[in-house]
């Protein structure tokens, strides 16, 4: 239990007062032997007993008001936190605040976010307790530590405003061991303020057994989960793709995909009007959804044939969460999707050249070239999308060339060489040739079908991996993310993370030697059209980014253009959704895909990466900004009244006392005077 004025605890010993004023009456009465009292004195032994615990009763009563009157001065605490908190004043208090695109769920009727209902309620708490010497703020938009003035600074920093990204749990996590570790601070709370998103939290990452076993050496460290696990209700979200442009004689169109996902939606159909912007030009389509939401594919937009780049916005009416109710796009005409292949096997890089030289739509340019490894220096890395690179690890100035070329945002994947594996990049190496036991061959077991190049095609349907048959594989060292696998959890596709671009691995080959990629083809060409539209996008003059700190990093120039009236301050730019322009480069930073389709972890899974660590899970409902912490003082001002009713009750005279008055005429364990 903790008190807001714990001074007014030093008048505890005044409890004692009215057991030293009974001690000093009975000192009052002098002793005198009286012959004629001699039956009196009998008849007062015989009652003596029930008096006695009668007059003790009366003494505990007082007691006790007085013990609660003081109490109620003290005005104490009471939350289900406290019991893990106790009375030691903390070090550091640490506040770890996920501020996600999903955290701005509100409720409706409040006006209340998930992320700013925490920051009172947290907020509140901290004000009436005591938060140490040190106040830190972690944010997991840009991840960085910040010291806080005073807990009521919470509600007005930028670093707790709402922000279009993801957050890094375990990453946040890291940031306060190493400021815990670097500062020998003693002492410490930490709290946590998070929806409990599994895209956030990675509850399956091995990088939590680490921060377990670090924070389990540390004493004195209380963990505190302020968790929003309840889905929002009828909520929609909206999301643009393949954005282009296309000019027919003197007028031109935009033609764009739309998706309208719904979470917890009470309604299975109902009509939503979709709004379209386009450079102040708005129009409204009425759409129809379903259980899963609704989809339009090739929306056609007209615009002037001499409006060759700009911006648009598509929005959704007003629900639950706000931030996922508007996504922005940009535009330009479209640049020739130039891929480069390298391999020293003639016949495979044929395989390549032709799934990569056909575009899915006639009005797209391609053009795909092969090149042995001994001229790598012909490839034109500035205007090429996608790398596809079946050879031996270059080293050297064409593997700096490559780092160059994803860093810049384009693709890479990498397909296993017939001889020399060469050295590793990325962390990852190739090993051996496998050969499948008995002859057999592989058969692909599992694959990340929501995102990425093997996600589902725009009509829902999966890609046909399980027909696909791999009779050769190389095996590769790695620690980037298996997005497709065998069986004996073999990877037959990684991805390795990487600031901006990408770095794919594919562990065998497409010719019928290797397996039956080239053959089927419709995983193979969806695969590397996928990789090469990703890898363009860095060639056009407009591209989306996803929000992060880095997000607009490759330019000091970028002057934001909409939304209109918002300023946003250097230190939260990518972070927001919105259009930022350089003269004819246009950029639109929106929340990432996963974002809308992320469910929440399950409050079990989230409790375990906490096991064997102080750790108290507060289960809260948005919109209530209600104190985590209740004030008792009233029920200690009830407490005192009861006990002086008791005492003014015990000390009436009994009825004994009233037929002969001279019973009671002695105090307590004293003598007739």
């Amino acid at each position: 239990m903790n008190f807001l004025q714990p001074l007014a605890l030093i008048g505890l010993p005044l409890i004692l007062l009215p057991i030293i004023i009974h001690l000093i009456n009975q000192q009052r009465h002098r002793t005198v032997p009286w012959a004629a009292m001699m039956f009196l004195m009998a008849a007062k032994r015989m009652s003596k007993g029930m008096a006695r615990i009668r007059h003790i009763l009366i003494l505990l009563m007082r007691t006790l008001a007085i013990a609660a009157l003081i109490f109620a001065i003290s005005r104490p605490l009471s939350g289900g936190w406290l019991g893990s908190i106790g009375l030691a004043k903390p070090d550091v208090t640490m506040v770890l605040l996920d501020r996600s695109a999903s955290m701005e769920t509100q409720d409706l009727q409040a006006g209340e976010s998930k992320r700013s209902t925490a920051l009172k309620r947290l907020s509140k708490l901290l004000e009436q307790g005591d938060y140490g010497t040190h106040l830190i703020l972690i944010d997991s938009a840009t991840g960085q530590l910040h010291e806080v003035d005073s807990p009521k600074a919470l509600l007005s920093l930028p670093m707790t405003k709402p922000s279009a990204t993801s957050a890094n749990i375990p990453g946040m996590y890291e940031s306060a061991l190493t400021y815990l570790k670097a500062n020998n601070s003693g002492r410490a709370d930490i709290w946590l303020c998070s929806d409990l998103h599994e895209n956030d939290w990675a509850v399956d990452s091995g990088r939590w057994d680490v921060i377990r076993d670090e924070f389990a050496q540390l004493d004195g460290v209380h963990h505190f989960l302020l968790a929003y696990s309840t889905p929002p209700s009828n909520n929609l979200s909206v999301r643009v793709k393949n954005v282009q442009r296309w000019q027919r004689g003197n007028e031109a169109e935009l033609i764009l995909d739309v998706t309208v996902r719904t979470e917890g939606n009470t309604n299975p159909i109902r009509s939503v009007p979709i709004e379209f912007e386009v450079n102040n030009v708005r129009s409204v389509v009425e759409v129809e959804l379903d259980a899963r939401g609704a989809s339009i594919q090739g929306h056609r937009i007209p615009i002037d044939g001499k409006l060759t780049s700009g911006w648009g916005s598509v929005g959704l009416p007003g629900d639950a969460n706000p931030s996922d109710n508007r996504f922005f796009f940009v535009f330009s005409e479209p640049p020739i999707r130039r891929s480069a292949i390298v391999s020293d096997d003639v016949r495979i890089g044929e395989t390549f050249r032709r799934a990569l030289a056909i575009p899915p739509d006639s009005r797209l340019q391609h053009q795909s070239d092969v090149f042995p490894v001994n001229r790598t220096g012909e490839i034109d890395w500035e205007n090429t999308g996608l790398l596809i690179w079946q050879a031996a690890m270059p080293t050297g100035l064409v593997a700096e060339q490559i780092q160059n070329f994803v860093n810049s945002g384009r693709v890479v994947i990498f397909f296993p060489p017939n001889g020399n594996a060469g050295n590793s990049l990325y962390d990852s190496r190739w090993n051996d040739w496998q050969n499948p036991e008995d002859g057999q061959h592989l058969k692909v077991s599992w694959w990340r079908s929501e995102t990425d190049l093997l996600a589902r095609s725009e009509s829902g349907d999966a890609l046909p991996l399980n027909d696909l048959r791999t009779y050769r594989y190389r095996a590769l060292e790695s620690s980037g993310t298996t997005l497709a696998r065998f069986g004996d959890d073999i990877p037959l596709l990684t991805r390795t993370n990487t600031d901006r671009g990408r770095v794919y691995f594919c562990s065998t080959l497409p010719t019928a030697q290797f397996s039956s990629l080239e053959r089927d083809g419709v995983v193979f060409y969806v695969l590397l059209q996928r990789a090469l539209a990703e890898g363009c996008r860095a060639l056009a003059d407009a591209s989306q980014r996803h929000a992060a700190p880095d997000a607009l990093a490759d330019n000091d120039q970028w002057k934001a253009v909409a939304p209109e009236g918002e300023a946003v301050s250097l230190s939260q730019r990518g972070l927001q959704a919105g259009v930022y322009r350089d003269d004819e480069y246009w950029v639109a930073v929106n929340r990432s895909e996963v974002e809308d389709t992320a469910k929440a972890a399950s409050v079990e899974a989230v409790d375990t990466v906490f096991a064997g660590l102080s750790y108290r899970r507060i289960d809260l409902e948005v919109g209530d900004t209600s104190s985590l912490a209740n004030e008792l003082w009233r029920i200690f001002l009830i407490a005192m009244a009861i006990a002086l009713i008791v005492e003014a009750v015990l000390s009436l005279p009994s009825k004994k006392a009233e037929t002969n008055p001279l019973i009671d005429l002695a105090p307590a364990g004293g003598e007739a005077d």
